[in-house]
């Protein structure tokens, strides 16, 4: 039997293990080689498959430890990792193996029997088995089924437009497999002829494709061939459509391609593109209602969020670019999946979250689902536009340039202000668009390697710890960070030291200032949860019936007399309300109290009042709890908020907490929900 491999991922993993004596937590494993938590957890799943054919135990995760490998196990695997058999074959995780299965099924031109299955993958034909019924619950979410035909084999069943959704979403997902060859059903070379067929469109329309996207088009294509099912388009007007440059362009490289395949095809380029898409690409009547599903999204967005953005028109306006396009990828299935995705989930988990419960209302609004990797677009969207607190210029200019789309790039301009407050944001750009840069800035931050006078920079599309680091170290950054680092503490100091101390004092903070930031400590921000907070003082039980008015200030006043907040931050909040009517309403029965950090907020703040006595904020609102949050940004509060929104959420929680009979109730309540979710 041929021995199995592991990939160089997994034996980073494993040389992780080896260099620690003691446990490592899944988070520090990602940390350090710069993925996903899911990404290490499918790796695990390879790992521990090497393990059980070498006859070792699997690594166990020890909840809030991690891994751990005893001196016999670290032996035993090193032995294994220094011998290299020629005779090896590629490990699949469970997950990729389901993936992989869907993409053979539909991409083949007849139906693949179990032994294709077992040869592909190198494993029991039970194992297909357990694997087969996996795929069967995943395909149904999609309204697809897996049939079996006797002497023929498996064959997936459904809406071809869905079919094909799914497809190029998994192939998205497991390309570094498709392009590696490991996997033999794939023709490369076919492929790579398509893939090179729509390189040339890029070129002639002069654009940019979101980036990868290309590759997955490419194999599609064999699937517009198959002439399976007829796609078509009854709501569409394709006059639209055949007018743009990009159908022209498949009409001439793809003639051989039914009509309707054509324009599907089409659909994908124009759904793909970075840059803004023409107006004329689309309906005219869908401006407006595209222009108010944006409004929608952003207003509903600040009302989840409790943020109001400044820059308002400018985010609508990019929304409004990226909502047109995607929209007919909602519409018609099209997914050019997120190679972001991952890392967007994982180092904006609460603003993803939180985004995510956003969207609900525009996924009501259109009735179609949106993926998760079209949230973590969204996410970008939202996260570059939040308001990061301003200070003075030091005169160090710097250029962002990236071309996974604006989105992409205002997050990392959002990420470089929270780093470099000093230093001044000249502009986001596309790499095509990059012309006589030293005119305008001294340093410029790139995700793509780029040739330019200008010192430069090159990080990942969403910005890793060590990308922070290297920002931070940066020649033309750290003079300048130490040195404003070091007055900030040297004005907070100066006034408990003799002056004749000062020059000694000014050299070791330097010192200081210099080591600390080779730390991981710099670039990390504290992080508050509602349980680092909320506590029995902020928590009461009202029993009497009130006006809304009253039952505002008796739900915020310990953060009054916490000094948290001063009165006109309750005045406030009481005046939104007869201004706007109880929007703040979470769900039925639970609102959330809250008005801007500038409206007389000192500190970050949470409180909570449950009332036994129905609320009653209009003739269709009513109130039986009440959040007042006195948020003091526009992002430290967020995993707060998050947490609240997992309670409004629970209703068992909403529903016991009715019987509470004390604050200490309430709060165990409360913590044993957030312990459940963690």
């Amino acid at each position: 039997m041929a021995m199995l491999y592991i990939n160089a991922r997994c034996r980073q993993i494993l040389n992780v293990l080896l260099s620690h004596a003691d446990y490592v937590s899944v988070n520090a494993i990602a940390k350090a080689l710069q993925v996903s938590r899911r990404t290490v957890y499918y790796d695990i799943d390879k790992i521990n498959l090497w393990l059980e054919q070498a006859g070792l135990s699997h690594l166990e995760i020890v909840r809030e430890k991690g891994l751990y490998l005893s001196q016999q196990e670290r032996e035993k695997i090193q032995t294994m990792l220094e011998s290299d058999s020629e005779d090896q074959v590629y490990i699949f995780s469970p997950e990729e193996r389901i993936k992989i299965i869907i993409c053979y099924v539909i991409y083949a031109q007849k139906a693949i029997y179990m032994e294709q299955f077992t040869d592909c993958f190198a494993v029991s034909r039970n194992t297909i088995f357990a694997d087969l019924k996996e795929v069967t619950k995943k395909l149904k979410k999609y309204d697809l089924k897996l049939d079996y035909q006797p002497k023929q084999g498996y064959i997936i069943l459904g809406d071809p437009v869905r079919v094909r959704a799914l497809f190029i979403l998994y192939f998205n997902e497991m390309e570094t497999l498709f392009k590696s060859g490991v996997i033999r059903f794939f023709n490369q070379k076919q492929i790579q002829d398509y893939y090179h067929t729509l390189k040339k469109i890029e070129q002639t329309l002069e654009i940019s494709y979101v980036d990868g996207v290309l590759y997955s088009i490419a194999a599609l294509v064999p699937l517009l061939y198959q002439h399976r099912t007829a796609i078509r388009f009854t709501d569409l007007k394709q006059t639209e459509i055949v007018k743009t440059q990009e159908y022209a362009l498949v009409q001439k490289y793809f003639s051989d391609l039914e009509p309707e395949e054509q324009i599907y095809l089409s659909l994908h380029l124009l759904g793909s593109r970075v840059n803004l898409v023409p107006d004329e690409y689309f309906e005219s009547d869908s401006k407006t209602y595209v222009y108010d599903l944006t409004k929608s999204l952003v207003s509903e967005f600040e009302k989840v969020a409790c943020v109001t953005f400044d820059k308002r028109e400018e985010l609508e306006r990019a929304l409004f670019v990226h909502l047109n396009t995607s929209l007919y990828r909602y519409r018609y299935g099209i997914q050019i999946g997120n190679i972001l995705g991952d890392d967007v989930m994982n180092e904006y988990p609460d603003m993803f979250a939180i985004t995510k419960i956003a969207v609900k209302r525009l996924e009501k609004q259109i009735e179609l689902p949106i993926p998760d990797s079209e949230v973590a677009y969204l996410t970008l969207h939202f996260g570059g536009f939040l308001k990061i607190p301003s200070e003075e210029n030091e005169h160090l200019r710097i250029l962002i340039v990236c071309v996974n789309g604006i989105s992409t790039g205002n997050m990392i301009k959002r990420e470089v202000h929270k780093l470099l407050p000093f230093a001044e944001i000249v502009g986001v750009v596309a790499a095509v668009h990059l012309i006589n840069a030293q005119n305008i800035c001294d340093l410029i931050i790139s995700t793509v390697k780029i040739n330019s006078i200008v010192p430069s920079i090159t990080v990942h599309p969403v910005l890793t710890e060590l990308d922070r680091r290297s920002i931070l170290n940066h020649r033309l950054v750290a003079p300048r960070n130490v040195e404003i680092q070091k007055e900030r503490l040297f004005q907070i100091v100066k006034k408990y030291v003799n002056p004749a101390d000062y020059p000694n004092l000014l050299k070791d903070l330097t010192v200081y200032i210099q080591r600390d930031m080779q730390h991981d400590v710099l670039g990390e921000e504290e992080e508050y949860d509602l349980l680092s907070i909320l506590d029995e003082s902020r928590i009461c039980i009202f029993p009497d019936r009130c006006s809304w008015q009253n039952s505002v200030r008796i739900a915020g006043r310990c953060l009054l007399d916490n000094r948290s907040i001063e009165p006109k931050y309750l005045d406030t909040m009481i005046t939104q309300l007869q201004y706007y009517g109880p929007y703040m309403f979470l769900t039925e029965n639970v609102l959330l109290a809250h008005a801007k950090p500038e409206d007389g907020v000192n500190c970050l703040d949470v409180s909570m009042a449950l009332f036994r006595e129905s609320v009653w904020f209009s003739d269709s609102k009513k109130a039986k709890i009440i959040w007042v949050l006195a948020a003091e940004d526009q992002e430290k509060h967020l995993k707060i908020l998050q947490d609240i929104l997992t309670l409004t959420g629970d209703s068992k929680f909403l529903s016991d907490i009715e019987n509470a009979k004390s604050s200490t109730d309430i709060l165990v309540q409360i913590k044993s929900v957030l312990s459940e979710k963690s």
